[in-house]
């Protein structure tokens, strides 16, 4: 992973390098995540048979290395690996063959924010992080979209009277030549926020995913909604087909320590039905316990003992959905 980056980055790890000592502010963070569970595939007689394991949900560790320019131009160094606490190793939770989460440079000012590397992208951000708040390691599966990509170049405008868009290119896009495009644009008042966002694969399909969501916070509720449509010239009803459909409804609610929430989703050829129900206990500003319940009608997370759905991992997926019911811990820091 750090060859990727080799010769792209020593420009900026020299320029911050060159800049004087008493300007950095540097920040060490992380987040340890474990979850044990009890998983049950559907159609066990083909499948692996039901356990009780650990898994880990998404741990992480990072660097931030800060410089303020002026009172308005500021730079920041990030860069985050990803810790797999269930099979000790420095690899993606779900993706395993993932070790960098975040490598990237942004510089921001009053003309907005411009980034380069591997970052969380703006159709992510806008689209699906809004219904995406559970904190087990089956959090996120329900969307078309992915997370992080690398070789990103990513501008966010300033916020002007609540509106605010966003543009990323990736040549990071699979097994296609061309770049991964992504566009957004997003309204926020005091409690709503309405977002639209094309994420464009481009490729032989010509695909891309059209997405729209809304959120609505005030007081201790939270609700929030998404929905995302296929348009591409891939016929028929299979994943990435014209016309398939993901749709999402959250609610939230926060009464002292405790957040309760429950989604319901449909995702076409990923998981279709789903239902996911969680309570946080929030101990102190950096533990909290969570306790949730996951069940999919088709196979989009649900897999054997501490592997993935992931095609780049050494996986075994339930053939047919299932569910799983768990228990874990978050520590920050």
């Amino acid at each position: 992973m750090f060859q990727r980056f080799k010769n792209t980055w020593c420009f900026y790890l020299v320029l911050f390098i060159a800049l004087p000592v008493y300007a950095f502010e540097p920040g060490l963070y992380g987040s340890l995540r474990l979850q044990g569970e009890y998983v049950e595939p559907d159609n066990k007689p083909n499948n692996f048979d039901s356990y009780v394991a650990p898994r880990d949900a998404y741990s992480r560790i990072g660097l931030k290395i800060a410089h303020s320019f002026t009172s308005e131009w500021s730079a920041l160094f990030q860069i985050e690996a990803a810790l797999d606490l269930a099979n000790l190793a420095i690899q993606g939770t779900w993706d395993q063959d993932e070790d960098l989460r975040i490598f990237k440079l942004d510089i921001s000012g009053p003309l907005g924010l411009l980034s380069y590397g591997r970052d969380w992208l703006p159709y992510y951000n806008k689209i699906a992080y809004p219904v995406d708040y559970f904190s087990s390691y089956y959090s996120g599966f329900a969307t078309f979209t992915t997370f992080r990509l690398d070789d990103i170049l990513y501008y966010t405008s300033p916020t002007h009277n609540g509106i605010q868009f966003s543009i990323a290119t990736s040549k990071d896009n699979g097994s296609t030549d061309e770049s991964r495009n992504q566009y957004t644009v997003s309204y926020t008042n005091k409690v709503l926020t309405l977002a639209a966002g094309v994420d464009d694969l481009g490729g032989n399909g010509n695909t891309k995913i059209l997405g729209w969501a809304a959120s609505y916070k005030k007081g201790s509720w939270y609700l929030a909604a998404k929905y995302e449509r296929f348009n591409s010239d891939i016929a028929g009803n299979g994943w990435a087909a014209n016309g398939t459909e993901a749709v999402n409804f959250l609610v939230q609610h926060t009464v002292g320590k405790h957040v309760l929430r429950a989604m319901l989703a449909n995702v076409d050829n990923y998981g279709e039905f789903v239902f996911h129900t969680g309570w946080d206990f929030h101990y102190n500003e950096r533990t909290k316990l969570f306790f949730e319940y996951y069940q999919e009608q088709e196979t989009a997370a649900i897999a054997d003992v501490r592997q993935t759905t992931s095609s780049g991992s050494n996986s075994d997926p339930a053939d047919s959905g299932g569910r799983s019911l768990l228990v874990g811990i978050r520590y920050d820091f």
